[in-house]
């Protein structure tokens, strides 16, 4: 019997909406859409070829999983599980690290989507410098409208240019793109995303050259003596902190609002400890509000581990601790078949750490990053194909 085809156009369609996706990821929530594009055709495709998919396996495709599901499980032993179900279909789109790692993406594939995932942000870092230069916008947020979400975004991207100067070091695109989405970083004034990337650069220049670690390092700190006095001050205050304790209560705190908000956030757990579900934090904030917080209420408690312990509980907040350790294990143990292979996966893992150090001061569980978290960790999930997984 005549095996089943599919018109050329489709796959040719598929390669173009993930390249479009990358291109525009970090411009438009909007546009991200595309990426859905990308796996319906995939779907189609391997439907009319009668052909199961490959979807990723093991120990860390297992407990992504159970991510996803914690937070519905928290969403149901909530406080208001009908406000939950409002919102909490969003973290469905974990489920496309799945969907884009069962996909058939090649090594070069990879990098050119990654290539794309840049210049895309390089033009969105050039859009926000010409905000704060000639809107006077002070953190800039380009199209995207969130100044955190953008510094994430760029900070992710930063890191994979760095990966890609490696690979190609005389490309003066690379270095002009490099040079542009750092900048925009800078400008962002994203103090989290800061302090992500350089814990993401330490990793990559610890693994790809020591020289560069050390030269890198050096350059930081000479570049800091010639930022202007508000970036200084900017930078200062990610260390310059006053805080003020009494029978373990924040009772002042200088320069930061998020050690009220995190103390509000722990009388949350100590009162919900099988957590208060997805949506519910605006309904309980004010009642918990520390007196010194001027903000009145927050959308999320600027800390993914506290976050997550808070509106999916104790249980919950074992999942994603349990998902964070697969991870480690499956990318640290993997076999590459080859050195480009391995220097890409190290890239990934790099990335993934830098936003764990991100979520130390911010809640990247929003629907924008979610999209190219999980895009990232499937194009991971298809490069572990290549070789041998633990």
């Amino acid at each position: 019997m005549k095996e089943p085809t599919t018109p050329p156009w489709f796959s040719t369609a598929l390669t173009y909406s993930l390249y479009a996706f990358a291109f525009t990821a970090v411009a438009s929530i909007a546009l991200q859409n595309l990426i859905w594009v990308a796996v319906a055709l995939l779907l189609f495709i391997q439907f009319k070829k009668h052909r199961n998919l490959d979807w990723p396996r093991g120990p860390f495709a297992l407990a992504t999983l159970l991510f996803a599901a914690s937070f519905f499980v928290g969403a149901i032993i909530g406080i208001n599980p009908s406000n939950s179900f409002n919102t909490v279909h969003k973290y469905l789109t974990i489920l496309l690290f799945f969907f884009v790692g069962a996909m058939p993406i090649l090594l070069a594939q990879a990098k050119r989507l990654l290539t794309l995932l840049n210049y895309g942000a390089a033009i969105c870092a050039l859009h926000g410098i010409g905000k704060h230069y000639l809107d006077h916008q002070e953190r800039i947020d380009s199209f995207s409208g969130d100044k955190m979400v953008f510094g994430g975004m760029l900070m992710v991207c930063l890191l994979f240019q760095i990966y890609l100067l490696k690979v190609d070091p005389k490309s003066w695109i690379h270095w002009l793109t490099f040079f542009l989405i750092g900048f925009g970083l800078l400008l962002t004034e994203t103090r989290g995303a800061w302090l992500g990337f350089g814990f993401g650069a330490l990793l990559l220049g610890w693994k790809f050259n020591r020289k560069w670690l050390g030269a890198g390092i050096l350059a930081v700190c000479l570049s800091f003596f010639l930022l202007p006095a508000e970036l200084q001050n900017r930078v200062k205050s990610i260390w310059t902190i006053h805080l003020a304790f009494k029978d373990g209560l924040v009772q002042s705190s200088d320069y930061h609002e998020r050690p009220l908000i995190w103390q509000a956030g722990w009388n949350i757990v100590k009162d919900h400890p099988f957590g208060i579900g997805q949506g519910n934090l605006g309904e309980l904030y004010p009642k918990y509000k520390h007196p010194l917080a001027s903000e009145p209420n927050v959308p999320h408690l600027h800390d993914n581990y506290l976050q997550i312990l808070a509106q999916n509980g104790w249980e919950g907040f074992a999942v994603y601790l349990f998902w964070i350790g697969t991870y480690f294990f499956t990318a640290s143990l993997w076999k590459p078949p080859d050195n480009n292979a391995g220097e890409l996966n190290w890239t990934f893992l790099c990335v993934f750490s830098a936003v764990l150090v991100w979520g130390l001061t911010e809640y990247t569980f929003s629907h924008q990053f979610m999209n190219l978290q999980f895009f990232l960790l499937g194009l991971q999930a298809a490069l572990w194909r290549t070789g041998k997984t633990p």
